[in-house]
């Protein structure tokens, strides 16, 4: 191959999708940084820009084609010399996407890891190039570079395992990733270990397509729990966040382990998509509402102010008035304390793609506003319960319009999806710190509070 034709060339990127994503885009800037490249922060005026795509639902596939047109629009005007687009778009739509966008001048699938720079300098070059393997390899099994941060300085997430083993019948994502691919319990803690070490990292925040299996591939086991349990052994870690649970990997030994270490937040992603029993078997989503609600009950009598926060779907083909009616009571009964919704999405290669019954968008769209409707008076009820309460918060940010106030959140709060806390303290604040906060107001989602007392990072 040619030397480069530039002197250390920029690259930039632009991560799209869940914080999975964010993980490998993470590594990929640190495998070109490694090989002498230098990260810019914009995308204008770099050499390259990278697009690390999301293809798992259709509003994910259409932004991540519209990034990469208007990457390409930079790159007609000479602002920037070469567009490489990465990730699960490309490893579902290969072949329409190198038919369809001509101007992009590299692709690479979900397990590019070790063909960026090739891709990249190829790029450079003027020589278009695809690595795209049919099925993919094991990713970032042990990781050897140095993650490039698109995180905060306080905060970053930890990815466990790739793929899935559930089958969820609207689910792709195992035809893009493949099934469960889990790292070796001593490189994730080695990772961790660096992160808080090396960067400063307080918040650790445990993510996978179904962290509930972790290690099953590897240690014929789930080993979620001891995982879990390793990394709170971590010096230094102050709060450590696990997302993506399946509820049917909730295990007696994960809720312990949940409740008796002190670093582990008081707080689990697991989402149940749905509380019709019939819903859930077409789902297949492997639980009934019965085991649905056994399991929520046990996590908040075991953990005492447990927070959870799930995900559900309205418009699956088939659901009836009287299936959404079941599940708005069961989100009535049992209040979960954050909650994201999503209208189906008909997903080709989707087990469910050529389901009968298919729901009208509209029908879909109402239920959706009258589901998320109930939430915001569950949400309001919460935030209401912490006025005049004492709780410990993370600083994120300064309010970039009021300089004695800022933004944190408690550990009930999960970064970029859950509220906020808007913070007034007399001393400064830098992100990181962990404060003692008066909660003075309640908004839907948010709380309004007073700094008591500051813990520097």
């Amino acid at each position: 191959m040619k030397p480069l034709p530039i002197v250390s060339p920029t690259v930039s990127m632009i991560s799209l999708g869940c914080p999975r994503t964010l993980v490998d885009s993470e590594l990929l800037l640190g495998r070109l940084k490694q090989q002498g490249f230098t990260v810019a922060d914009a995308a204008e005026g770099s050499d390259v820009v990278m697009i690390n795509t999301c293809s798992f639902v259709q509003d994910a596939i259409k932004e991540s084609i519209d990034t990469v047109l208007q990457a390409v629009e930079l790159k007609k005007q000479g602002k920037i010399k070469a567009v490489v687009v990465a990730g699960c778009l490309v490893q579902r739509f290969k072949q329409e996407l190198i038919k369809e966008l001509p101007d992009v001048d590299g692709f690479i699938g979900v397990d590019g890891f070790g063909d960026i720079e090739t891709v990249v300098q190829r790029a450079l070059q003027g020589q278009p190039s695809q690595r795209v393997r049919p099925r993919p390899q094991v990713p970032h099994r042990d990781i050897r570079v140095a993650r490039v941060p698109l995180t905060p300085t306080h905060y970053a997430y930890l990815k466990i395992s790739e793929g899935c083993l559930k089958g969820c019948s609207f689910c792709i994502i195992p035809k893009i990733k493949g099934p469960l691919s889990s790292r070796p319990i001593d490189a994730v803690v080695e990772e961790a270990t660096q992160l808080v070490e090396e960067r400063g990292i307080t918040e650790l925040v445990v993510v996978g397509q179904d962290t509930s299996d972790y290690g099953v591939d590897l240690y014929h086991r789930p080993r979620i729990a001891e995982l879990m349990s390793a990394l709170a052994k971590i010096s230094g870690v102050r709060w450590i966040r696990l997302l993506y649970c399946h509820p049917r990997g909730i295990s007696r030994e994960l809720i312990q382990t949940i409740r008796d270490e002190p670093t582990i937040c008081k707080y689990l992603d697991s989402a149940i998509e749905h509380a019709d029993d019939l819903m859930l078997a077409r789902m297949n989503r492997q639980m009934t509402q019965a085991q649905l609600r056994e399991t929520i009950q046990r996590l908040r009598q075991e953990i005492p102010g447990m927070a959870l926060r799930t995900s559900v779907i309205v418009g699956f083909p088939g659901e009836t008035e009287a299936a959404f009616q079941r599940l708005l009571e069961f989100l009535r009964e049992v209040k979960f304390e954050r909650l994201g919704a999503f209208t189906y999405s008909n997903e080709e290669g989707s087990a469910a793609f050529r389901y009968p019954e298919q729901v009208p968008q509209e029908d879909a769209k109402r239920r959706f506003d009258q589901l998320m409707q109930l939430q915001q008076e569950i949400a309001a009820e919460v935030t209401a319960r912490a006025v005049g309460t004492t709780c410990e918060v993370i600083i994120d940010e300064r309010d970039a319009e009021d300089a004695t106030q800022y933004l944190g959140r408690t550990s009930a709060d999960a970064p970029e999806v859950d509220g906020l806390v808007y913070v007034r303290s007399a001393a400064p604040l830098a992100p990181g710190d962990l404060i003692r906060v008066q909660i003075t107001e309640s908004l839907e989602y948010d709380l309004i509070g007073v700094a008591t007392s500051i813990s520097q990072r």
